[in-house]
């Protein structure tokens, strides 16, 4: 089968090393499960918001399936068809207009009518790369050319370098109308962009089009999290041996089984991992509860947490501003749909700023009975029967919220937990056992298991977000806090002769970068150290080593 035929491997070839490190605006990126879901009418209406506050703002029009941003703005197609002009009646001869067309004809044989332009003189004429001014003051509209060339080009632009075009923008704000679809230079413009956004609707093709969505996506940032190629190709392996895109919680309890070092950068990237979605085109009660009904299914399925932004009353006002060719917030500022997009404008911008407050979640065990219901350890009867309501709702067999998420058998199985923690949780003589259980009393704190403790050298020494690690400074950290190597050996489960060859930087003796990754992230957790840094501040050593080493054989 060809590799078109498989959409998904588009995620693994390799990231674009480039960065642009530029300070340009702040880039708000739309995207959609699918055609028709209402990704173009928010991008429109973010950027009519933006310049309402007195912004500078630019949407920019990237749907490489038929780009239509202007029609909700109400102007033409920037690089759509030349000007018109009716033909004039004539009465000369034909022979006369044969001469007349003959004397016409362009210097590489195409004939150029009377009063037509040469594509050099229209792509002037145009401005392909210049946002065209909008009615509403502030507010310009660039048609990317990602759907169609540009008139008096051969090329449709290439999407993978539009970031860059857009970080050069003279404006406050960016919002991209980026399209549907899974495919690399999709997600990477949604993983690169400040605030992504994403349009659902209520419909089963919908949101099982946006789960993917979230699973393509994911699979893409861990990819690009790599810090170099061997980590990049071990985790390309992990994500086919899995499926390709396989649900992230499962990756990461398979590599935790497995023990592999890849294990630490997958749940780093579950715990970093945003996605804010809206739900557009609703019209009954459940539809406004959809939102939150797929951040509890996604949690309990993938391990990823939503971030749910808020939804778009159905409403004819926005057939009647796109007949008449006037964005919504312009035409009808106080209808149901405008004051929605406004709500979700409002926190996009909270996002933006880090001060969004995401949904809380109860605070306990991961897998109880009480993560099952999400219900705090003291929670009432009367919660828990609530709790237990709402998620046999939640995951019953019409469940739109569960669609493309859960097979029968697994969602069978999960109605089955459901009905356990309820009888558990509501029977007093087996909820205080179970709790019991699950929350200690009085857990005692985790001490190194050492027979005689090392005593400290020298003080701890000065750690910044700029500091390389380096053997030297690991081993000054380690006998800061008294801590002898080979309790490091015991709780960390790595040789005593893999713990002196990291402090002596004995490169030769150590093993591939990926165990070497994994090494200093244990050692880090238990130092107390960001794990991250520490891992890749060293790896960077042993890289150069490696390099210097092949330059020299």
């Amino acid at each position: 089968m060809s590799e078109s035929q498989h959409p998904d491997i588009e995620l693994f070839r390799e990231p674009s090393e480039e960065a642009d490190e530029a300070a340009g605006p702040r880039i708000f990126v739309v995207g959609g499960a699918k055609g028709g879901v209402g990704k173009t009418l928010l991008a429109a209406n973010l950027g009519v918001y933006m310049a309402t506050l007195g912004r500078r703002a630019v949407v920019v029009d990237g749907d490489a399936g038929g780009a239509n941003l202007h029609s909700f703005l109400g102007v033409g197609h920037p690089n759509g068809l030349a000007p018109y002009e009716p033909p004039l009646p004539t009465f000369r001869a034909a022979e006369e207009l044969d001469l007349e067309l003959m004397s016409l004809e362009s210097m590489d044989g195409r004939v150029t009518l009377p009063g037509a332009l040469l594509p050099s003189e229209i792509a002037t004429m145009v401005g392909i790369d210049e946002a065209v001014e909008l009615p509403v003051p502030g507010m310009r509209l660039l048609h990317a050319g990602i759907d169609e060339p540009a008139r008096g080009q051969r090329r449709r632009a290439r999407r993978g370098k539009l970031m860059q075009r857009l970080r050069a923008i003279d404006a406050d704000y960016v919002v991209l109308d980026l399209g549907a679809g899974t495919h690399r230079s999709i997600l990477d413009l949604w993983l690169d962009g400040d605030v992504g956004v994403f349009v659902t609707l209520p419909e089963p093709t919908a949101i099982e089009g946006t789960y993917r969505f979230v699973r393509s996506a994911f699979a893409r940032a861990v990819l690009r999290e790599a810090v170099d190629a061997e980590e990049r190709r071990a985790l390309n392996a992990e994500l086919r041996r899995y499926g390709n895109n396989p649900p992230p919680l499962d990756l990461a309890r398979a590599l935790e089984e497995r023990r592999s070092p890849l294990a630490e950068r997958v749940r780093a990237c579950i715990e970093t991992f945003r996605f804010p979605f809206v739900v557009n085109q609703t019209r009954l009660r459940a539809d406004l509860e959809l939102g939150e009904q797929m951040e509890s299914a996604a949690r309990r399925r993938l391990g990823l947490r939503l971030d749910y932004l808020g939804y778009v009353d159905t409403d004819d006002t926005v057939w009647n501003a796109l007949r008449i060719g006037r964005p919504l917030l312009v035409e009808s500022p106080g209808t149901k749909a405008s004051r929605n997009i406004e709500k979700i404008a409002r926190r996009l911008l909270a996002l933006e700023q880090g001060k969004h407050r995401r949904r809380p979640i109860p605070d306990v065990p991961v897998d109880t009975h009480h993560d099952v219901l999400e219900v705090d350890r003291g929670a009432t009867d009367e919660e828990i029967r609530r709790a237990s309501k709402r998620a046999r709702e939640l995951y019953g067999p019409s469940s739109l919220a569960c669609y493309g998420l859960f097979d029968g058998p697994g969602l069978a199985r999960l109605r089955a937990r459901l009905d356990e923690a309820h009888d558990v949780l509501l029977d007093p003589a087996r909820r205080r056992p179970y709790e019991l259980s699950v929350f200690p009393v009085a857990p005692e704190p985790v001490e190194v298991p050492s027979q005689e403790r090392v005593r400290p050298l020298v003080p701890a020494p000065v750690i910044t977000p700029e500091t390389d690690f380096t053997g030297n400074l690991l081993r000054a950290v380690r006998e800061s806090q008294g801590i002898a190597l080979k309790d490091v050996a015991s709780v960390t489960k790595i040789g005593q002769a893999y713990l002196r060859a990291l402090e002596d930087e004995d490169f030769a003796s150590l093993p591939a970068l990926v165990y070497v990754r994994g090494f200093l992230v244990e050692i880090a957790k238990l130092l107390k150290l960001d794990p991250q840094h520490v891992s890749r501040t060293y790896v960077r050593r042993v890289q150069r080593w490696h390099e210097e080493r092949e330059r020299l054989a």
